[in-house]
């Protein structure tokens, strides 16, 4: 159901109540709501046995919340970011393909690592571009990889030989540079490749 289509189904919900216009100030009845998704169901609580005049109970109104399968699919998506770059490609085989044409040099290589076109990262690499190629800024590759938080592409850079040890202008490697879960994976890669 389209969200215009929702809304004029409330709206005409809404319209069709029965709100009693002669209830004085203190008439007024607090709703105790139990929200859950995907409705939440509000209830006029229990009248006591002392009132004189008991209104009548009203219906319980259900209002409409977020749609949870939104939620679920943006979370699933999120979930397979930082997989690995053979599982990925297993999986998707369009991922051998690069995007574009890069030039075969360091400026080709950081356009597209700043693309996310891993793909187009392993051809470069396969080439022969130097995984250490740093920027007019003095930055590497890696530390833009890290920066961009592309954990796929850092892990080939570093199989291709790029530096950990590397620092900008500002002195940080690129593992300072990385989000917290990448500074892990880089540094985890860098043992395994030492310890072989």
């Amino acid at each position: 159901m389209h969200s215009s289509n929702r809304v004029n189904s409330l709206t005409e919900g809404v319209s069709r109540l029965d709100f009693d216009d002669d209830m004085g100030p203190g008439d007024c009845q607090i709703m105790e709501c139990k929200c859950g998704m995907p409705l939440c169901i509000c209830v006029a609580p229990s009248q006591s046995t002392n009132t004189p005049n008991p209104q009548p109970t009203r219906a319980p109104v259900a209002l409409p919340q977020s749609d949870p399968k939104t939620k679920s699919d943006t979370s699933a998506k999120s979930k397979g970011s930082t997989s690995s770059s053979n599982a990925r490609l297993a999986l998707n085989p369009g991922l051998d393909n690069p995007q574009r044409d890069y030039e075969v040099n360091g400026e080709g290589l950081r356009e597209a690592i700043k693309n996310g076109d891993i793909a187009g990262v392993k051809k470069l690499l396969k080439e022969g571009v130097d995984a250490n190629y740093h920027d007019k800024q003095g930055m590497s590759v890696l530390h833009l990889t890290a920066l961009f938080n592309k954990t796929d592409i850092a892990l080939m850079l570093m199989e291709h030989g790029a530096s950990l040890e590397d620092k900008n202008a500002q002195g940080e490697t690129p593992v300072d540079c990385a989000p917290a879960t990448l500074q892990y994976k880089m540094r985890e890669k860098m043992e395994k490749m030492m310890s072989t």
